[in-house]
């Protein structure tokens, strides 16, 4: 009988572990969508908002796996620098010190210019300091609250080659990453928590000439999953440098609305077939390295005030970093990375499902291969793009940078 009952006891105390040991998480979103007359990113300068297409959003999922725990944050604008981040992550940690935020850009050229460098002329930045506060205040709020509201989930985890026949890659048309990768979250009654689409192409279907804010494509992504699924739905941007684009049709808001929802249909067919995501302990690392700063125009820049960053002996200062949720593998680029550099990251994971976000804890423009920089190559739209970039150092940093943080 003593056996009898020590068997029971041990039998509900493992179910007690098992219960136990699951993800917890939370999501939230707010809208962050600037005042008439900001000045927006992207293309030429001087070009102000004259209203509004759709809401601009700050999204947040907080996994909460084991002891750690790891918030993600997407947010819809050109991209998010090192410095504003910092501010959200430092805003967090004097409230959570255990919560890993990651910060990552969707890069709508619709959105407000969080830079500095599409302003009225090239000497005066386009950023607007009071809005800048106004989102850092509201990401880490956002945080804060979404980590106080995590419950029970399982998981599930899709990735597959999904070449979109609307993305190009107009500099090196055979480089590209085009893997998609979906990770979602269930409750225990079975409603959706969250799901985190990663997958690489600017959100350029709106123009020059467009002068109203919007999330572009990613607009027709969020209504399109909201549409079939419950909670919220995070974009995760890949690889998109060098360089990465919506083939161009009519540039119409219909047309950013189409795209986006056919890329949710296909995040939706990946996950009718998902693997479950098992549950692990997270795991984090990250990372802070220094790149040469060879470009001269981003040196002036940043000595006029128009970009807002420190130099260390002439470097830009930024981070990657890794971390696993179950079995899924993320890594981040600080900028717009190469796709090569998105195929060589998921060469180094060696994972079945691995999430490369690009313009992640960092928006230090273009990361392309050194041979950009090469007086004897030639890419199409080369010149521009290494115009924006810190220099060829950027690459072989930051792939430097992940191996050493790979466990």
């Amino acid at each position: 009988m003593r056996v009898v009952v020590s068997l029971l006891i041990g039998l509900f105390s493992a179910n007690l572990s098992v219960q136990a040991e699951s993800f917890k998480v939370a999501a939230a979103a707010t809208p962050i969508t600037p005042p008439v007359g900001t000045y927006l990113a992207g293309y030429g300068a001087d070009r102000k908002s004259t209203g509004v297409f759709d809401d601009v959003w700050i999204k947040v999922v907080v996994i909460e796996a084991g002891s750690g725990t790891v918030a993600l944050v997407t947010i819809d604008c050109i991209g998010l620098t090192r410095p504003h981040i910092l501010r959200i992550q430092a805003g967090v940690k004097s409230q959570l010190p255990r919560v890993h935020v990651v910060v990552s850009s969707t890069h709508t050229h619709a959105g407000p210019d969080v830079v500095g460098i599409w302003g009225p002329a090239f000497w005066r930045s386009g950023r607007d300091e009071v809005y800048i506060d106004r989102l850092v205040s509201a990401a880490i709020e956002l945080v804060v609250q979404t980590a106080n509201a995590v419950q029970p989930a399982t998981s599930r985890v899709a990735s597959v080659d999904m070449p979109m026949p609307w993305v190009e890659n107009v500099s090196e048309r055979d480089l590209l990453d085009a893997r998609l990768a979906v990770l979602q979250f269930v409750s225990m009654a079975g409603e959706t928590i969250a799901t985190l689409t990663n997958y690489a192409c600017h959100p350029t279907v709106l123009g020059p000439d467009n002068t109203l804010v919007s999330a572009d494509y990613v607009d027709g992504f969020y209504r399109q999953m909201a549409e079939n699924l419950a909670g919220e739905h995070l974009f995760l941007q890949g690889a998109i440098g060098g360089w990465v684009q919506p083939v161009q049709g009519d540039r119409s808001k219909s047309l950013a609305l189409q795209l986006g929802m056919s890329l949710a249909d296909a995040a939706l067919a990946a996950l009718s077939e998902a693997d479950d995501n098992a549950y692990a302990p997270l795991q984090f690392a990250s990372r802070s390295f220094d790149v040469p700063l060879d470009n001269w125009g981003f040196r002036l820049l940043i000595w006029l005030g128009v970009l807002e960053r420190e130099l260390y002996d002439g470097a830009m200062r930024t981070s990657v970093a890794w971390f696993q949720i179950g079995q899924a593998q993320f890594v981040t680029h600080p900028g717009e990375t190469s796709p090569a550099y998105s195929l060589a990251s998921r060469d180094l994971l060696d994972a079945r499902h691995s999430f490369v976000l690009g313009l992640t804890q960092d928006a230090m423009g273009y990361i392309l291969k050194p041979e950009y920089f090469a007086d004897d190559v030639e890419y199409p739209h080369g010149s521009y793009l290494t115009s924006v970039s810190a220099g060829a150092e950027a690459g072989p940093r930051v792939m430097a940078a992940l191996k050493e943080i790979l466990p």
